[in-house]
């Protein structure tokens, strides 16, 4: 399949997914069926998925692999299912959980497949060491969201927002890092 097209079917499936879940949020929110912090939460967590596929796919080639398909069609299924979970809050933290887990196959995956050879040997070194990282916080994530999945714990939301932060300021990191990159690859 050539490349371009590609590229674009898969932004196609990040927008779709993207607005999936937000339709789904809105509809959810109008019913009042679920704490508006958890729909919140969710919206940011969807945010931050859309803006690091987006990044990533125009950012690096992707060669048709039915395996990353799988993953990318996955990940992005599941954000709108999330959004109906938003009612219960363990159910909610276990889909956030598979999330988790998807991204760290994502990530595994990757990086085995060698999906940061591109670009300046600093580059190449930025992004495998951003998808060695994003493996080790998606296993993290993956591991703590289980562990309080098992107990209605009252400070869940704050959890979960700590962890959504967190996942922000490493994407905010890493795309600046990145475009740093970039601009002196260009420049040289």
């Amino acid at each position: 399949m050539d490349e371009t097209v590609n590229k674009h079917g898969q932004l196609a499936v990040v927008i779709v997914g993207f607005f999936s879940t937000v339709l789904v949020l809105v509809a959810q929110s109008t019913a009042e069926a679920a704490p508006a912090a958890r729909l919140a939460l969710t919206l940011a967590a969807a945010l931050a998925c859309a803006v690091r596929y987006w990044w990533v796919i125009l950012l690096l080639p992707w060669p048709l692999q039915w395996f990353r398909l799988v993953l990318i069609l996955s990940a992005w299924s599941l954000l709108p299912f999330i959004a109906l979970l938003a009612t219960d809050a363990r159910r909610w933290v276990l889909a956030l959980a598979a999330l988790a887990a998807i991204g760290f196959v994502t990530e595994v995956f990757n990086t085995l497949t060698g999906q940061w050879r591109i670009g300046s040997d600093a580059l190449q070194r930025s992004l495998k060491r951003d998808h060695v990282a994003g493996a080790g916080a998606a296993a993290l994530a993956t591991i703590i969201l289980l562990a309080v999945s098992a107990w209605p714990w009252p400070a869940l939301g704050w959890l979960v927002l700590a962890m959504v932060v967190a996942d922000w300021v490493r994407l905010v990191v890493m795309i600046r890092r990145h475009e740093r990159l970039l601009a002196e690859e260009r420049s040289a």
